[in-house]
């Protein structure tokens, strides 16, 4: 019995193309797209783009001023919390921000930083109503829920001007968490 090479060498190149082809609808139809449709229908929501791997998701976002951001990650957990469960998710959030706004987030940060570590997270909002009272012109506001410190900076003069920034509340120690800061 004589074994032909190039039978066998079409028929495993074609059932790993049709594998991968597989994975890769799959992933792509089945868990990017809901994800990223829910995305883009949150209001406030410019554009999503969705990033998945077998341990992490990473959504990318392009945000206007005032989007909710704890609303828009409370309904993606409760409508595709399923599918990332089981991984890590990184937020990449278009920055948007003006030199007046990197110079507020430079005020608070450090303010914003202490209190995270030492738990005491009602001070990071008196921290920024501090410095929005100081600056008239800028929106400075903070939300939080069992996952995430939610800070929004935008300019009452400038509508495409803002900055958002996600921290994770139980980051891994000597890792300082995900931030996009």
């Amino acid at each position: 019995m004589k074994i032909r090479i190039l039978p066998i060498a079409l028929t495993a190149a074609l059932s790993l193309i049709v594998l991968l082809g597989g994975w890769f609808l799959y992933r792509q139809a089945a868990i990017e797209r809901p994800i990223a449709k829910m995305l883009q229908n949150y209001p406030g929501v410019t554009s999503a783009q969705v990033d998945i791997t077998q341990n992490g998701a990473v959504l990318k976002l392009d945000l206007e001023s005032n989007v909710d951001l704890r609303g828009m990650v409370a309904q993606l957990r409760k409508e595709e919390g399923e599918l990332l469960k089981n991984r890590s998710v990184v937020f990449d959030i278009a920055d948007h921000s003006t030199p007046d706004i990197e110079a507020l987030w430079r005020e608070a940060s450090f303010s914003v930083a202490e209190a995270m570590a030492n738990k005491r997270y009602t001070l990071i909002t008196d921290t920024l109503s501090e410095i929005q009272t100081e600056n008239n012109g800028y929106t400075i506001s903070s939300d939080m829920d069992e996952h995430y410190i939610y800070v929004a900076l935008s300019s009452a003069s400038d509508e495409q001007a803002n900055k958002y920034i996600i921290l994770p509340l139980h980051a891994a120690p000597g890792i300082g968490g995900q931030t996009n800061a």
